[in-house]
């Protein structure tokens, strides 16, 4: 019996120990078949990466074959395409800043700027902001602005630290001194610095125009001053249509070229030192001119349409044909050593010309332009002849100017100008007075000082 039981037990044990033997071998086998399987990953990968790069290589080599094979060869899976691209700091940068920023900042500019001459060497620039609370610090910037050197990158004015609106009723200003004191010309804008970036977003402000130069405008005479009476006089008196150019002239100048001017007078009544009107345009007239020092102005500029001898070339005084029509511009002594301002003389006249010309109001369509050696004296039979193009002109009295407002431009030092702009003794210009022409001297008149000055291009 214990001989049984003994074989029992060895049984069992030779049973446990071929398990364990047998779970072992198993373990193992699992063991390399796993290794065997990275293996094998390893080298599909390697095969496929040394694939792609032979294709990447076709695709290389195949650049100027033809559009269909270029296509069989470059064209990559999507999948592939998202791995290649390469990840640049730029991009890692945007979109940090799409996450800090949020898309629906409020917009902050300073819209509206104003820029005056202060003097020949400085100009003020101011504005206001209704979003001052949300600014740290505004910057004004200038860029040139003329006809043959235009600037394209901004510079630096100033820095203005915001919140001191209140103490300014809302109105910042600095004076932008220049280096010199010849005519320039420059575009300003003032851009913004915000308090809080992630709720504020800055943008580019509006600009505006500025110049050093500043004009005296005179419109001549007054009130109902040289009324042409009779037949087809179509209610025209020189001393209301040139206060009409003027404000035209003034409006233009700022507006397009960014020019400061002033006038001798705004209404139908002139008065300067304690005379008024008929004053003015005999015994004391020569205080229109002095009056462009009121302002250190740069150019003095009267604004006047011309009249003939009676009765003459055999029509009547008032009934003139529009052959006898021409522009003259008139310079006074200070003027004609100027070759800028025989610059401008030349561009008014040329201007008045090609507009009296395009309207039938006058059979000449040439200007011809002067220099300082070339200025013609003015004569009446000049004045009066038929068929005749329209110049620069001087006229003196001796070693004066020979007419008042000019010799008081001369009296200050100041390049002053009479601009006959027409012959208002001929039907037709009255008639067109009644429609737009003021406003088409008036462009001509201001086209002329800015290309004169440099600041506007050829048209």
């Amino acid at each position: 019996m214990k001989k049984y039981i003994a074989a029992f037990f060895v049984c069992v044990a030779a049973l446990v120990i071929a398990g364990l033997l047998l779970q072992n071998q198993t373990d193992i086998d699992r063991s390399s078949g796993e290794q065997d399987t990275k293996k094998a990953e390893k080298i599909t990968t390697e095969d496929k990466e040394e694939s792609r790069e032979s294709e990447t290589g076709i695709s290389q080599v195949s650049e100027d074959k033809s559009e269909e094979t270029e296509a069989e060869v470059t064209e990559e899976p999507g999948e592939l395409q998202k791995t290649t691209e390469p990840v640049t700091e730029e991009r890692t940068e945007k979109v940090s800043e799409r996450k800090t920023q949020p898309a629906n900042r409020t917009p902050v500019s300073v819209a509206e700027v104003q820029a005056q001459r202060n003097t020949a060497d400085s100009i003020n620039v101011s504005w206001t902001n209704e979003m001052d609370g949300c600014v740290s610090r505004y910057v004004v910037q200038k860029r040139k602005a003329m006809r043959n050197e235009n600037a394209v990158e901004w510079t630096e004015v100033a820095r203005v630290d915001a919140g001191l609106a209140e103490q300014t009723d809302g109105q910042y200003m600095i004076t932008d001194v220049l280096d010199s004191d010849q005519p320039v010309r420059y575009e300003y804008r003032v851009q913004v610095e915000v308090k809080d970036e992630k709720q504020y977003e800055p943008q580019d402000g509006g600009s505006v125009l500025a110049s050093n130069i500043m004009i005296c405008i005179d419109p001549g005479h007054y009130a109902g001053k040289n009324e042409v009476t009779g037949s087809e006089s179509y209610g025209y008196a020189e001393g209301d249509f040139t206060l009409k150019v003027a404000t035209a002239l003034k409006s233009d100048l700022k507006e397009i070229y960014g020019i400061d001017s002033y006038m001798t007078r705004t209404t139908g009544t002139i008065t300067l030192g304690g005379y008024t009107n008929l004053s003015l345009d005999r015994a004391h007239i020569s205080l229109r001119g002095e009056y462009a020092a009121e302002r250190d102005s740069t150019l003095f500029l009267s604004i006047h349409t011309n009249a003939n001898e009676e009765n003459a070339n055999g029509y009547d005084t008032c009934l003139q044909p529009v052959s006898i029509n021409k522009s003259l511009v008139f310079v006074n002594m200070v003027a004609k050593k100027s070759d800028t301002i025989l610059s401008v003389s030349n561009a008014i006249g040329t201007g008045l010309t090609r507009v009296n010309y395009d309207m039938g109001l006058s059979t000449v369509g040439e200007f011809r332009t002067a220099t300082a050696d070339t200025v013609l004296e003015w004569t009446k039979a000049y004045n009066d002849s038929l068929n005749t193009g329209g110049t620069v002109v001087c006229r003196t009295d001796g070693k004066e100017d020979y007419y008042g407002v000019l010799r008081g431009a001369s009296s200050v030092g100041i390049p002053g100008l009479i601009v006959e702009h027409g012959m208002h003794t001929i039907p037709e210009v009255r008639k067109a007075a009644l429609g737009d022409l003021a406003e088409q001297w008036a462009d001509a008149d201001a086209y002329g000082i800015a290309y004169g000055f440099g600041f506007a291009g050829e048209k």
